[in-house]
């Protein structure tokens, strides 16, 4: 017989101690998380029966352990959870009876019940998880590890609402609308974007938009695609697609995950502006030939600036104010008719043409500037320039052929003395200001027309 030693015996005992110690160490560790977990836990065994349920579950769910654990299975059977989807559980489907039934786990459910110290319906997330009977027999029990989504399924439905909102609002509007991702891929299309491409939306929504439209690379909508895609400002423009032949408005912007954009045919509208710019353009036409031929010749309205005697003037000239200006004009206008030979009549003319014009553009444009300048023909020639509201063409006839008619925009009464006492006077008017250009040689010229004007 083999005898032991003391000090195997203390050696077996410190053992048996130490895997005590290390056991009550596992099971203290385990109600600590049990107990502080931010995941509702609830055991039930092989009946339905609650038997515990960690604070975070008696928060969750809105009753206390001692209530769980008294709620019978029957009155659960009673009582059915919502889905996701807002249809009611069967008691053989909820998770953890279906987890009792089968064996196997089921995870990621959605479960909705009403909490009942709150009162409103709560959501959460919850895994089952069956404990398996090690001889083989029916599962011992199941226990339930879930968490409180109520909050971030409210904001996942409030942002699916207001997505649904934006498509609804994007699929009513008149223009095309179409959105890119960073890869220049269509993430959305509307239905006219639909029409107006002439394609399906899924032969769309996934493909590259230079693959799709090769042509539109190196064009003006590429070049306006890419800088606001690099972070620049939205952008409006109008641009021809000679593909379609067909003039669009463009509106792109940042969207953060790409770009998008509205798109809208103005071909009709640039062809109805065009016609009514060309229309207003023969009227223009039209009233500088008469104003010509009514005023033998003396009066020219220039529709551009080319049209002008000349460009402007860069020497320093005479500014006209309320206060000042028009006695250095005048002054300056008489100097260089006397140095030209002028008789005085011709001077006395000159002088008040030049009055005239400098004071329309102190009284109606708020003042302007003055340059005298002599031609080598001996033309004295008077520019002045305002930077007022311009002339109305529609009143301009009146103006030059009416005696004492004046209006705000208008030259006033000064037109008609101006063109009977100098020889030419050049006229450009725009929103912006009026030039008026006046000409005067040391003789009279003969008129092609004895109009008296």
């Amino acid at each position: 017989m083999t005898l032991r030693k003391p000090e195997d015996e203390n050696s077996t005992e410190d053992s048996s101690q130490d895997a005590m110690r290390a056991l009550e160490e596992s099971k203290r560790r385990y109600l600590t998380l049990f107990e502080t977990m931010a995941q509702g836990v609830v055991w039930q065994d092989n009946t339905g029966r609650v038997t515990s349920a960690n604070p975070a579950a008696e928060r969750i769910l809105g009753f206390t352990e001692a209530q769980l654990k008294a709620r019978s299975p029957a009155l659960d059977r009673a009582n059915f959870p919502l889905r996701d989807d807002g249809s009611l559980y069967t008691y053989e489907d909820r998770p953890t009876i279906k987890a009792l039934y089968t064996g196997q786990p089921v995870l990621g459910a959605i479960l909705g019940f009403p909490h009942l110290k709150l009162g409103e319906l709560r959501w959460i997330r919850v895994d089952a998880i069956p404990e398996i009977d090690p001889n083989g027999g029916p599962p011992l029990g199941v226990y339930t590890v879930f968490e409180d989504i109520t909050d971030r399924r409210r904001a996942r439905m409030e942002a699916a609402e207001t997505a649904r909102k934006a498509v609804t609002i994007l699929e009513n509007v008149t223009d095309a609308f179409f959105a890119l991702d960073k890869d220049w891929r269509y993430t959305f299309v509307n239905g006219r974007g639909v029409e107006m491409a002439g394609r399906a939306a899924q032969e769309l929504i996934g493909r590259c938009i230079w693959d799709i439209y090769p042509d539109l690379v190196g064009t003006v909508f590429e070049a306006q695609y890419q800088s606001v895609m690099n972070g620049g400002a939205p952008v409006t423009f109008e641009a021809y697609y000679a593909a379609s032949q067909v003039w669009y408005r463009v509106h792109a912007y940042g969207t953060g995950d790409g770009v998008a954009f509205y798109l809208r045919d103005v071909t009709a509208e640039r062809r109805t502006r065009e016609d009514s710019i060309a229309a207003a353009r023969r009227q223009r036409e039209f009233m500088r030939d008469v104003l010509f031929s009514v005023t033998n010749g003396k009066l020219i309205l220039c529709l551009e600036e080319r049209d002008l005697p000349g460009p402007r003037p860069e020497c320093p000239g005479i500014l006209l104010t309320q206060t000042e200006g028009l006695r250095g004009l005048r002054r300056a206008a008489e100097e260089a008719a006397r140095a030209e030979g002028f008789i005085d009549d011709r001077c006395f003319d000159l002088v008040t043409a030049v009055s005239e014009a400098g004071m329309n553009a102190v009284v109606h444009a708020g003042g302007g500037v003055a340059f005298v300048r002599t031609l080598p023909s001996q033309i004295v020639q008077t520019w002045i320039i305002d930077e007022g509201p311009g002339i109305s063409f529609e009143n301009l006839p009146r103006a030059a052929l009416e005696k004492g008619f004046t209006t705000a925009g208008t030259l006033g009464h000064g037109m008609k003395m101006m063109l009977r006492s100098t020889d030419r006077i050049f006229l450009r008017t725009t929103p912006t200001g009026a030039v008026v250009v006046l000409e005067q040689g040391p003789h009279a010229e003969p008129s092609l027309l004895l109009n008296e004007w």
